[in-house]
């Protein structure tokens, strides 16, 4: 397996989490990756947990003003010339991968499946809500997903740099007043990325991969529910990708 993985890590105020989060990635025992960890100004101790606990495959950056979610996710994934066969990995500062052999489990399944560009998965919880990804129906389309069906593309989310470079940034990250999406930023990537590689060369894994703290105060559905949900809602309406070619 040769497959190469960029992992995104946004934290704010993950002062709690996020010793947790870096060690879960650490402890991979597939080491073909590097890091960009995004600490968005936060105001507790976020910094210094950051500092103390990553090693030369971190490369970290330090916000001295907060730009939100959406805006540091586009931050991390162009830090870098990125190979286009690269596979990005989003990891929230607050979650963590679930056991040592989850990067080796998708570098498999993307080795195995050479023509697949996207993976996302089941994930346990903090809470004990049971993960509400499941496999991509064929009858339904991804602006469908977002409402009424429900959105099911969560983590582990990962896809190939390639696709990033067909989205249009200007139309798919910002509402109809020219601001960028303050909330539902994974939808904002994930619904461009997954119709450009559509349904054949998209992978589930059924088995969870993801911790994820639904529980926090640091979740978009429990910190601003009114917000996610408004800005879900403008990106359903954005024109649908076509599927590429290569």
């Amino acid at each position: 397996m040769n497959v190469k993985f960029n992992i995104v890590v946004l934290c704010y105020n993950c002062e709690s989490y996020i010793k947790q989060c870096i060690d879960s990635i650490k402890s991979q025992t597939y080491t073909n990756y590097n890091v960009v960890i995004i600490n968005d100004n936060s105001t507790d101790n976020t910094h210094e947990a950051i500092t103390q606990n990553i090693n030369k495959k971190f490369y970290y950056i330090n916000n001295k003003s907060n730009t939100g979610p959406l805006s540091n996710h586009i931050k991390a994934i162009e830090t870098f010339d990125y190979d286009p066969e690269a596979v990005i990995v989003h990891v929230d500062g607050d979650d963590l991968l679930l056991h040592p052999n989850v990067l080796s489990i998708v570098a498999r399944a993307y080795t195995k499946n050479t023509n697949h560009l996207v993976s996302y998965g089941n994930y346990v919880t903090t809470s004990g809500q049971k993960s509400i990804c499941k496999p991509w129906d064929k009858n339904i389309n991804i602006s469908n997903y977002i409402a009424p069906v429900g959105w099911i593309f969560s983590h582990l989310r990962t896809f190939k740099f390639k696709l990033w470079n067909y989205i249009n940034k200007d139309i798919s990250f910002y509402d109809s007043n020219k601001k960028i999406y303050t909330s539902a930023g994974d939808v904002a990537i994930m619904k461009p990325i997954l119709e450009l590689a559509g349904r054949a060369r998209t992978m589930f894994f059924n088995s969870p991969l993801y911790l994820y703290r639904d529980n926090t105060t640091l979740n978009e559905h429990n910190k601003n529910l009114n917000d996610q949900v408004r800005c879900a809602l403008d990106i359903k309406t954005k024109k649908e990708y076509k599927i590429i070619n290569e």
